[in-house]
């Protein structure tokens, strides 16, 4: 390589390598790389209050502001979304914490990013979690909901005090060329936390939602279950991993199934639920399907379904699972999809606290 060649190679790697790029590993496989502004200041927090989410916070100087908050939310991964999916979830999202801003509905832009998209508002301040801003606390909130093909949701605070600050196209412009490299999903494994999962086989292009809790009693949490096209049929998945297992015998479950059944039936077709036994994989259960009979004939709101399908399944490891499915045809194929995937369904509980 002669002289020239060496300069202009200097050169070349100068302008086109990120100096000042970071990467960070959480756990043993999940790596986050981002290029905060020169001379910025960054750090990274693993397994936030345990939650298997993870934040990389880069500042200007110790004020803080501008200054920028990523939350990973490695503990709740979702799964496929599609633009108007995840859009969907943005303002479901922003919905929970409206109440500290100004804003009660912001118009969301839509932000290009790699693989993936992300959408963008800025907002004003009210409260800082419900307390009156005080003095130094910025005064407004750039906030991006970031999604990536296999990787976790991404939830950005961009912190500044004005609403035109050009620090916020900085920071907005780090969060979307950040990489994100994560194990491929399985595409039938959904994971709440380090010991609890559910093997559930449906679609892929289905839209799930996952949330839980962790309590003093044990972890229960949700799949929300929506086919990807205009079928109305919506599934609601809640797992119960109880700190002491339910043992529930199969006569015991199909008693307390028919009574709750025969209860919901008040305002049904069928006057009286007829409870199905079903065995499963791990496990015994049984359901029941009823009619709503104030929508017979009419077109159901947005928010209403027809037909409501009830089961209760109990596990071999303990856990109890209670799934709701609303539709308005039974008959259709996604119910079909649906009920296969139940019976097949296995709740993991790899270790119990």
């Amino acid at each position: 390589m002669n002289k020239k060649t060496a300069v202009l190679f200097f050169l070349f790697c100068l302008v086109f390598t990120p100096l000042n790029a970071e990467t960070f590993t959480f756990g043993q496989t999940d790596q986050v790389t981002i290029t905060p502004p020169a001379g910025w200041d960054i750090w990274a927090v693993e397994n936030v209050d345990r939650s298997r989410h993870h934040t990389i916070t880069f500042v200007a100087d110790e004020s803080r502001k501008p200054g920028c908050t990523l939350t990973i939310l490695a503990g709740n991964r979702q799964f496929t979304h599609t633009e108007a999916s995840f859009l969907a979830y943005t303002k479901n999202e922003y919905a929970k914490i409206a109440r500290q801003f100004m804003e009660r509905k912001p118009a969301f832009k839509k932000i290009e990013v790699e693989n993936g998209f992300a959408y963008y508002a800025v907002v004003r301040y009210r409260a800082y979690f419900l307390l009156p801003p005080a003095k130094g606390r910025a005064k407004v909130c750039g906030l991006v909901f970031l999604y990536k093909e296999n990787s976790p949701v991404v939830v950005a605070s961009l912190y500044v005090d004005k609403t035109k600050d050009p620090a916020l196209d900085l920071m907005l412009q780090t969060v979307r060329t950040m990489e994100m490299n994560f194990p491929n999903y399985k595409s039938n494994y959904f994971q709440f936390n380090a010991q609890h999962a559910v093997k559930l086989d449906i679609p892929e292009a289905w839209q799930v939602q996952m949330r839980g809790a962790n309590t003093d009693s044990g972890v229960g949490y949700t799949l929300t279950i929506e086919p990807d096209n205009d079928v109305r049929i919506l599934g609601l998945i809640t797992i119960l991993a109880a700190a002491a297992p339910s043992v529930m015998t199969r006569e015991d479950l199909l008693v307390s199934l028919q009574k709750e059944g025969d209860l919901s039936a008040a305002d049904a077709v069928e006057e009286r639920a007829t409870v199905v036994p079903v065995n499963v994989k791990n496990g015994y259960g049984g359901y029941y399907i009823l009619t709503d009979a104030s929508l017979v004939g009419k077109k159901p709101p947005p928010d209403e379904y027809l037909i409501f399908a009830r089961f209760v399944l109990q596990y071999n490891n303990g856990a109890l699972a209670v799934i709701t499915i609303l539709m308005d045809d039974i008959d259709c194929a996604e119910f079909g999809q649906f009920m296969d995937a139940i019976i097949a369904m296995e709740p993991v509980i790899a270790e119990r606290q």
